[in-house]
């Protein structure tokens, strides 16, 4: 009967966007940027997933979550997504909720969204996350934010890390690097408290270079460049409009003094 149960539940229709979706993209992906996964792992292969877990992945574009969705396309992936992303309205709103993100308030110490992520593992979901919290142009992987090790501790869940080389041109691959699972109950014992939770995340990202470390050591020096210069394009941009923007204020300011 619990059995029966579990499948009426997984084909209930607020799911039917999202698995269009995610099967449509699947053979798009595999021509557009088909993926080459290493399995850095005890078994050297793609880990079942099951039951409440989360997967962690650094950050360089938004086709990370798409990447990942369809690299792990047996588990329908919560993802936890910037509120802003698609826009306000009810319609962006609606189609957000369809794919499955969880929204979050990047201004804020957002507990709802922290508690909403905390009941989708207690109800045994699979949460994708990128604990950078943003883009990352810079060439270092940055520090990891904190909630991501606080709902794995307070819920026992275990981390999948993940590393992906994110240069996304056309008909070219796209390299990942896929770890053992982070056993939190077994790294960390006790009740959460700031020092474990630093002391997690550290470990958490550390993992993450690892991953890095070990792929780049497999990929020609010419794929580590090009996404080099990808990123020092994309910091270039961003400075370049972040000085736009302060002219464009300082020439405002100019003209109301006058």
């Amino acid at each position: 009967m619990q059995a029966l149960l579990r499948f009426f539940r997984s084909i209930h229709p607020k799911y039917w966007v999202y698995d269009f979706v995610k099967f449509t993209w699947i053979p798009v992906l595999a021509v557009m940027h088909p993926p080459k996964i290493y399995y850095f792992n005890k078994e050297n292969k793609k880990p079942s997933i099951k039951g409440r877990a989360i997967i962690i992945s650094n950050h360089t574009w938004w086709m990370d979550p798409i990447t990942l969705i369809l690299t792990f396309w047996k588990r329908r992936l919560y993802t936890l997504a910037a509120v802003e992303v698609l826009g306000p309205g009810r319609l962006a709103r609606w189609i957000r909720n369809r794919l499955l993100f969880v929204d979050v308030d990047r201004t804020k110490l957002d507990i709802r969204s922290f508690s909403n992520c905390v009941k989708l593992l207690q109800e045994e979901r699979c949460l994708l996350i990128f604990p950078e919290g943003r883009f990352v142009f810079e060439d270092d992987i940055q520090p990891f934010k904190g909630g991501t090790a606080l709902m794995a501790m307070q819920t026992g869940t275990p981390i999948y890390p993940v590393y992906i080389h994110g240069y996304y041109k056309a008909f070219h691959p796209i390299y990942m690097a896929v770890g053992d699972p982070i056993d939190v109950q077994g790294l960390i014992d006790g009740t959460p408290d700031s020092e474990k939770i630093q002391q997690l995340n550290a470990n958490l990202h550390d993992r993450v270079q690892e991953l890095r470390t070990k792929l780049e050591a497999t990929l020609p020096q010419s794929e580590i460049d090009i996404l080099n210069q990808f990123k020092k394009a994309k910091r270039e941009a961003l400075a370049l409009k972040a000085e736009e923007r302060a002219k464009a204020w300082r020439e405002a300011q100019e003209k109301e003094r006058k």
